[in-house]
């Protein structure tokens, strides 16, 4: 049953807040861009030469960050392609599963081919994509402890797991996405806007719940 807290309370707010973000099972960071500003933001200033870009393979998806990702196992790429695929536009489409990949940071690009044109947000990768397949269209949300600090996370089940027992297990389906959000903001007692800061973008079914 939902609890029923009268009074919000926000989390602190830390620099991956203004992007997609994710602590995967490992404890690696994963970030990603919430729209085309973001998108160019995350890669020309977070991405470095020990990580890796992972992205969904789909029009409109996140550029994701995989910090060190050079020394992260299969496992924490497999998260990170789950990341970028539920937060892109496959959510809203309603799909069951679907592929994405990552790369190096050399092989990412903001030059586009000669006579084409690159819009914001975008980039060109060039060379060998490794792709992760058939991945699930499942989310965890749940509430972590980051720096000694509360936050409510929202990831592939995996990675939430990791971090706690109890939380709300998420697939695209009718309920509307305002509702979970007013839901959670009161389970939580988390601000409706925090909430929606950390949600796909579109209606869900709820699988499970703490």
């Amino acid at each position: 049953m939902l609890k029923h807290r009268t009074k919000t309370e926000p989390t602190t707010l830390f620099w991956f807040d203004m992007f997609r973000w994710l602590f995967a099972c490992a404890g690696t960071m994963v970030v990603g861009g919430r729209d085309a500003k973001t998108n160019d933001r995350v890669v020309k200033k977070h991405l470095n030469p020990t990580d890796l870009y992972a992205h969904a393979d789909v029009h409109g998806a996140p550029s994701v960050i995989i910090k060190d990702g050079s020394q992260a196992g299969e496992h924490t790429l497999t998260e990170a392609c789950v990341f970028a695929l539920c937060f892109s536009k496959a959510w809203k489409s309603k799909v069951a599963s679907g592929s994405a990949y990552w790369v190096k940071p050399d092989q990412v690009s903001k030059t586009p081919e000669p006579g084409e044109f690159l819009p914001r947000g975008a980039f060109v990768i060039r060379g060998k994509r490794n792709y992760s397949k058939k991945l699930e269209m499942k989310l965890g949300v749940g509430e972590v402890i980051v720096e000694g600090e509360r936050k409510i996370m929202c990831g592939p089940q995996s990675a939430v797991a990791a971090q706690t027992s109890e939380f709300f297990l998420i697939t695209p389906g009718e309920e509307k996405r305002i509702l979970f959000v007013k839901k959670l903001s009161d389970f939580y007692n988390i601000s409706i806007e925090e909430i929606d800061r950390i949600l796909p973008p579109g209606d869900l079914r709820v699988l499970a719940r703490p």
